[in-house]
């Protein structure tokens, strides 16, 4: 039998274009970043990019949020196939053009899957690309501009991953499946579990996002280098607004965005041949692959991730390093508690001493997309290159709190090869779980288990509230009735956890009154 290869990640690069940056005439689009990034990952690398090119046989694209969802869509045409463009443009002839699924854990389940097809000898060198021109897009619109992006590459690409929808229609009657919102559900359950006051656990959210803005501050490929005060994070302002309870503005993540990054990987056999230089090497030590139960629904509460504390924790385990052996960590921080569940999975506080992103998280760094966790495998490459024999720990996440994937970086090798976990040893233990159970048309009496007020421009427009009925402990979804802003301040500025009510249904949604 053939020995397996050892795979390492060799190359990372990312790129930004701001205001005032040399060269900002070069209007971006979401190709032209890829490329921009994918040549700097070359570069990166420290060999001559055409001997790279010459042995890159797969090219993952990660997914762009144009293809997302119908509302990210630009009337600026379209790319068919993104890692062929790329491929193309570099003088690359893969064997396979992925382009996964949505999702914000695709970029580190990208290196995990990828990284098991070089150990396999299916892959010897692999590009994993992400860019986003969301900001270029949104100006454009705005100004009538008219911009260019169609690119026809004659064949689709091969899209992996698990395409279920992140949300049930039953769901999305009631405002679940916006992410703000979504997330805000799981935002004021973690208060009340703390026995924090919306007040004091808005205090402690901003005291802590603020130290994230002071990283994205000194990050050169930061979208908005800005450090902001706590206050400022959390106050509503013209410029801040809220969106969803308790989230304003800068406590969301930020979409709008021109960013890229790109990660290389091969065998250390590969990489000797080449010349690349050892102290450029960075390990994969541990990896895991897993799902929450699939529907925020379904879960079974909102104050805590089982499938962070099972993954990330069978990823440690797996690289042979406990928690307080890692120097570094990028926790994936879309939303205020997505970093907060995943530490207290970890054990750690969110004010740990060795800080929870490298970059400054999604609403100071940037939220390009999908691709926010390429960002921050690349930036954990050149992290652990510093010292050797480093250990980082680098998260993603999907929808919201349901697809999540880890990978745990060593820049020495681990003590034993890395192969990839099985996902389904580690889904079991989830699956295993028991869910409440839903009543969609669920009426009488009840209490709150968690809940949100979702915000138009012109301030509170509805409550969004997961309850449970008296009678039978079952669960349901409600909103507050049209045009009740009393209600919507009720629940924001009272005690609303536990809070007695009554639910009934109207044209398919339930309706909840507070009691």
């Amino acid at each position: 039998m053939a020995k397996a290869a050892i795979p390492v990640l060799v190359g990372g690069a990312r790129r930004v274009v701001r205001d005032g940056d040399p060269g900002s005439g070069f209007i971006p689009s979401p190709q032209g970043l890829m490329v921009a990034a994918a040549r700097a990952a070359l570069a990166d690398c420290g060999v001559e990019a055409a001997r790279l090119c010459e042995r890159i046989d797969t090219v993952a694209a990660i997914r762009t949020f144009a293809d997302t969802a119908p509302q990210f869509a630009t009337p600026f045409g379209h790319c068919d196939n993104y890692p062929a463009f790329v491929a193309r443009a570099l003088g690359v002839t893969p064997r396979r053009c992925l382009y996964p699924v949505v999702g914000g854990n695709t970029p580190q389940w990208l290196v995990n899957l990828l990284a098991e097809d070089i150990r396999t000898g299916r892959s010897g060198m692999a590009l994993i690309v992400a860019g986003e021109a969301m900001r270029t897009a949104a100006r454009a619109m705005r100004a009538g501009r008219t911009l260019d992006w169609s690119a026809e590459e004659g064949e689709d690409p091969e899209v992996i991953g698990d395409a279920r929808p992140g949300f049930s229609s039953h769901e999305a009657r009631h405002g679940l499946g916006d992410p703000p919102a979504t997330y805000a559900l799981f935002e004021t359950a973690t208060a009340a579990h703390r026995g924090r006051s919306m007040a004091a656990h808005r205090r402690h959210l901003g005291r802590w996002l603020a130290r994230f803005s002071e990283i994205a501050a000194a990050e050169p490929h930061a979208a908005l280098p800005v450090a902001r005060g706590a206050d400022e994070i959390v106050a509503p302002t013209p410029d801040n607004r809220m969106i969803a309870w308790p989230y304003t503005k800068f406590m969301c993540a930020n979409m709008f965005v021109d960013q890229s990054a790109a990660v290389l990987l091969t065998s250390t056999e590969a990489a000797r041949e080449l010349g690349i230089p050892g102290e450029r090497w960075v390990w994969l030590a541990g990896s895991a692959d897993v799902d929450d139960k699939w529907l925020v629904s379904e879960r079974l509460d909102h104050h805590s991730a089982p499938a962070i504390h099972v993954g990330a924790r069978a990823a440690l385990a797996q690289a042979g390093v406990g928690v307080d052996e890692v120097d570094a960590f990028d926790l994936y921080s879309c939303f205020p508690v997505a970093v907060e569940l995943a530490a207290d999975a970890l054990g750690i506080a969110p004010d740990d001493r060795r800080g929870l992103t490298l970059t400054g998280g999604l609403p100071f760094y940037g939220g390009p997309g999908n691709g926010y966790a390429l960002h921050a495998v690349a930036a954990m490459v050149k992290r652990l290159r510093v010292r050797r024999g480093s250990v980082g720990l680098v998260s993603g996440n999907g929808w919201y709190l349901t697809k999540h994937s880890f990978g745990v970086y060593r820049s020495a090798p681990p003590a034993e090869p890395w192969a990839r976990r099985d996902p389904a040893c580690d889904q079991a233990v989830i699956d295993a779980q028991s869910s409440p159970r839903l009543r969609p048309e669920a009426a009488g009496e009840g209490t709150i288990e968690t809940f949100t007020v979702v915000f138009s421009r012109e301030g509170p427009e509805r409550g969004i509230v997961i309850g449970r009925l008296a009678a039978d402990g079952t669960r349901f979804l409600a909103n507050t009735a049209p045009g009740d802003r009393a209600a919507c301040e009720r629940l924001m500025h009272e005690e609303s956890i536990g809070r007695p009510v009554r639910v009934r249904q109207a044209a398919g949604r339930g309706i909840v009154e507070l009691l």
